[in-house]
């Protein structure tokens, strides 16, 4: 006989994952559910009695949709992904596009979209996209993600366009006043006009 593909078991199972998966602790998530703590551990401990209108509420701020629970698309580890492969290939002209895509669909979507860190070994990228990133919860009005506000500033000034071609004293006077003030607190300057969302 086939078991049924839901248990509380098993739905507890990937609650408690996908929560996890989230960084998301279980005072976390009742705050943003509305209900106590008390019910996220019983739902994690699959226990039968809860309600269903609240775990319905419970897998729609973990992510999940229907049918059968899937999970919506991390679009924000696919941007991280597109990053990696892309500065490992040295595309820097499409690494540039990259970051225009990034904004622009971050600022379509309301939040920034990379909520965890790329992780690149291109440290430039890496403090670029934190940049960006607060730039981004700042003008969507949004939390900035944590990997984002930990970002260390570097001490040389960071522009993108110079792993593509020298760029002139003039050209970067140009840019310094019209890059975006997250940006320059992080010493990244890029043209505002040049992220895509103007």
């Amino acid at each position: 006989m086939k078991s049924p593909s839901f248990t509380a078991a098993s739905l507890a199972d990937k609650i408690r994952t996908q929560r996890g998966a989230l960084g998301l602790t279980q005072a976390a998530l009742a705050s943003s559910v509305g209900v106590s703590r008390k019910f996220i551990v019983d739902l994690e401990s699959g226990k039968e009695t809860v309600a269903l209108g609240l775990v319905l509420k419970v897998l729609e701020t973990l992510g999940f949709e229907e049918p059968g629970l899937r999970l919506i698309r991390d679009r924000g580890a696919e941007i991280a992904r597109d990053f990696q492969q892309t500065l490992h290939a040295q595309d820097y002209e499409y690494a540039l596009r990259l970051v225009s895509e990034y904004c622009a669909e971050s600022i379509e979507q309301g939040h920034p979209l990379l909520d965890k860190s790329p992780a690149l070994e291109d440290a430039q990228y890496q403090v670029t996209l934190a940049a960006l990133t607060q730039w981004i919860a700042n003008k969507t009005r949004t939390p900035i993600p944590q990997w984002a506000a930990d970002i260390t500033r570097p001490a040389e000034p960071v522009f993108l366009l110079e792993k593509l071609y020298p760029v002139g004293e003039k050209m970067k006077e140009v840019i310094r006043a019209e890059t975006p003030r997250e940006l320059q607190e992080l010493n990244v300057w890029i043209r505002e006009r040049s992220l895509g969302t103007t």
